[in-house]
């Protein structure tokens, strides 16, 4: 048998992968001890910088880990690649010395593949030769910002798979951090690829799929699962004739081995010496709320308004965990307060859809809605809190609500369109559906945590704290 371990998408739940990657070590190590082959391999957004050890050391720690529990080959995921500092990526993969396979990533100038990455990697063990592939997800856009080009996976394979075919391999296996729908198009369009071993979409396989001649494997997310297929393979006629394995949940009960449980605390210490470094000192607290009227909120959205150019900003009240105090604010405040990864977007709404987005924040069944993926890192997705604009709720006599939004004392045109800084969370994950809908969109860097950051060092208006949702018993007949 031929073994194949691997991992996605931990998304820095340290404690619970010590456990998942303890589990692996001591499978692969019973598989070795028959004299069978293993490879073991992470398939990218083992990174989160929610994360106190991953925001203090830009992903180093999550590289040492990986490096001790010793893999063949990584991938970056979107977490890896959009939110470490490109500057960083050098001290990351030194700190993994492990093989980082991404074949779809460039620099923009001279428009070389990236000088850290290699496409892909051939690993021989006895008289077995496959190849390895690396791809992440190509957010063209967003790579761009970081000058980079993203290649469509579709142009790597017919760039780079003629040329592995020609080495003499048994078989080729694809770290795809693309996605399950993707893979199962791969599987079902790209001739000769043997085995993705995937992530990106926290699919959980608990057996292999195959479509064609591919087998298609994914472990989950956040350290739950990690992945094991194991192959009988025929050395005469060079095939696989018989697939097993799947998903193995994660021992709850396992003690982690002493090596990593002490990396761990060792990043540990590294990460809070890092983030115990005071950013600036705030002359009075700045409170937040989940729904309306957050003066936290107010502070960035102003500051998000001001840079963009935009005529008015907004952000869920979710993004943030929890206010400020007054007196100095470590950057370790700022990782808890605002965790998630987000950076500023602009779109194109008319007056209509801003007041359906006010009136929907008033609902619980928006405020308290679960946030899931897309970069929020909060729970619920909390409120509109708004910036350049002045919202009036009437209450009316049958119970019901009337919103009413002016700017600068003018009241809102419904079919004028207006431009308007959010996060890209708002975006992309819909729940808002206006901002969907929405006309031509941008995205700026920094992020929003570094413009929080800019906010705290810099000051804010005294008119911060004042309310922009304001509640009136409507007149009759308003």
């Amino acid at each position: 048998m031929i073994h194949f371990f691997h991992t996605n998408d931990v998304h820095s739940h340290l404690e619970d992968y010590l456990q998942i990657a303890t589990q692996l070590r001591r499978h692969r190590a019973e598989v070795t001890a028959r004299g069978e082959l293993s490879f073991s391999f992470d398939i990218g957004d083992h990174a989160d910088r929610k994360r106190m050890e991953t925001e203090g050391t830009y992903g180093q720690a999550n590289a040492a880990l990986l490096r001790e529990v010793g893999y063949d080959a990584l991938t970056f995921g979107n977490n890896e690649g959009l939110t470490l500092p490109r500057s960083e990526w050098s001290a990351h993969v030194n700190e993994a010395q492990t093989p980082l396979l991404v074949a779809n990533l460039f620099d923009r100038e001279p428009g070389d593949l990236c000088p850290l990455f290699e496409p892909y990697l051939i690993l021989e063990r006895e008289d077995l030769r496959i190849g390895v592939l690396g791809l992440t997800v190509p957010f063209f856009e967003f790579y761009e910002m970081h000058g980079l080009r993203a290649e469509h996976p579709r142009e790597t394979f017919a760039r780079l798979l003629p040329e592995m075919k020609g080495q003499n391999l048994d078989l080729i296996v694809l770290l795809s951090h693309l996605g399950l729908q993707s893979d199962r198009q791969i599987a079902s369009e790209i001739d000769g690829i043997d085995i993705i071993l995937g992530g990106h979409t926290h699919h959980a396989l608990h057996e292999p799929e195959r479509i064609g001649g591919t087998i298609i494997c994914q472990a989950g997310c956040y350290g739950a699962f990690y992945g094991h297929l194991a192959i009988e393979w025929d050395p005469e006629r060079r095939e696989v004739t018989a697939v097993e394995g799947g998903v193995i949940p994660r021992d709850r009960e396992i003690v982690p081995d002493a090596d990593l449980s002490d990396l761990l605390a060792h990043w540990q210490e590294r990460a809070d010496e890092s983030l115990n470094i005071e950013i600036g000192e705030l002359p009075c607290e700045l409170d937040h709320d989940l729904s309306l009227n957050s003066p936290l909120a107010h502070a960035l959205t102003d500051r998000m308004r001001e840079k963009t150019g935009a005529d008015f900003a907004m952000i869920n009240g979710g993004m943030f965990n929890h206010g400020l105090l007054a007196g100095a604010v470590m950057k370790r405040d700022l990782l808890t307060c605002f965790p998630s990864p987000s950076i500023t977007c602009i779109v194109e709404l008319t007056g209509s859809q801003i007041l359906s987005v006010l009136a929907k924040s008033l609902l619980p069944d928006y405020v308290q809605r679960i946030g899931k993926g897309y970069g929020f890192r909060g729970h619920f997705v909390g409120g509109m809190q708004v910036s350049g604009l002045d919202v009036t709720v009437l209450r009316l006599a049958d119970g019901s609500l009337k919103v009413r939004a002016a700017h600068g004392g003018a009241p809102l045109e419904p079919e004028r369109r207006y431009a308007v800084a959010a996060t890209d969370y708002l975006y992309f994950s819909g729940v808002y559906e206006e901002f969907k809908e929405s006309g031509p969109v941008r995205f700026e860097l920094p992020f929003l945590r570094e413009v929080l950051e800019d906010v705290i060092r810099t000051g804010f208006p005294e008119e911060t704290a004042l309310p922009r949702w304001t509640f009136e018993e409507a007149e009759e007949n308003s």
